[in-house]
């Protein structure tokens, strides 16, 4: 079944045309980033409720400057170890082939432009890039040069939240800076575009994601209202099987490069 999925999956996009992908936490999962769900990780420990938030991390730090310490060094630990798998470098490679036109993705890490994709849309922000609280600006910068800072700040002999506050600089505007990532409550980004994506591609191909995330998790339908062909690859359930075409039951990373290899035999 799964040899038939897999065929399945790459004639579909042989023959398409224009392609969009939707990823979410488990492609990065395969490359190490736990999910929220995943047992035995960070969020098992730290509620995301509380450090969730702008507010939430500072009362938080306030309260428990060690513990907020202890999250943050994992979080950058996680992160700086964190590679593109095999599903990311096959969503960048469907793109030299001018099959794949963008990807919209849930995730905050960066892995698909690292791996090679041009146009991205990150709905949940993402990490490297700075956005000013007073003017909106934005300002990226490069993966070791903001987790260095980061783990400088940590590792001060005597943590506060402030250090790590104080490591970003000030907009020309004169406003704080901060990451760029959407915390609970508030509004996602790109998400008209990611819409007007999803209603003007052929297939739809969707790697590692529950569903359960709103209001992204309505790209995948709006791309079906206008008859998009949606296919989709996960381990554990498919999230989408009142829409889907194809559902292949597999670890992204290890499918793709079997789909890639198969759609080029096609072409």
């Amino acid at each position: 079944m799964a040899d038939l999925m897999i065929e399945n999956a790459a004639r579909i996009l042989a023959e398409a045309e224009d392609v969009v992908a939707f990823t979410g936490a488990g492609i990065s999962a395969e490359s190490g980033i736990p999910t929220f769900r995943d047992p035995g990780g960070i969020w098992d420990r730290f509620d995301p409720r509380e450090v969730g938030t702008t507010d939430g991390i500072i009362q938080f730090s306030l309260k428990y400057p060690e513990r907020i310490r202890e999250f943050l060094r994992e979080v950058v630990a996680t992160f700086e170890n964190a590679h593109p798998n095999e599903a990311h470098l096959g969503l960048a490679e469907l793109e030299k082939m001018g099959i794949l036109r963008s990807v919209i993705t849930q995730n905050i890490d960066d892995l698909h432009s690292i791996a090679g994709n041009t146009r991205v849309f990150e709905v949940h922000g993402n990490l490297y890039r700075l956005r000013c609280v007073s003017c909106g600006k934005t300002e990226k910068e490069t993966r070791e040069s903001f987790l260095a800072k980061v783990k400088s700040a940590l590792n001060a002999e005597e943590f506060e939240i402030g250090n790590v506050v104080g490591i970003f600089p000030r907009c020309k505007c004169g406003g704080l800076m901060r990451p760029d990532v959407v915390m609970f409550g508030e509004a996602v980004q790109h998400l008209m575009e990611s819409y007007n994506e999803a209603r003007s591609c052929d297939v739809m191909l969707i790697l590692g994601t529950s569903g359960m995330v709103w209001p992204a998790a309505g790209v995948p339908y709006e791309a079906r209202k206008w008859n998009t062909k949606v296919i989709e690859i996960n381990p554990t359930t498919n999230a989408f099987r009142d829409i889907t075409e194809v559902y292949v039951k597999s670890l992204c990373g290890e499918a793709m490069p079997l789909i890639i290899e198969r759609v080029k035999e096609l072409r």
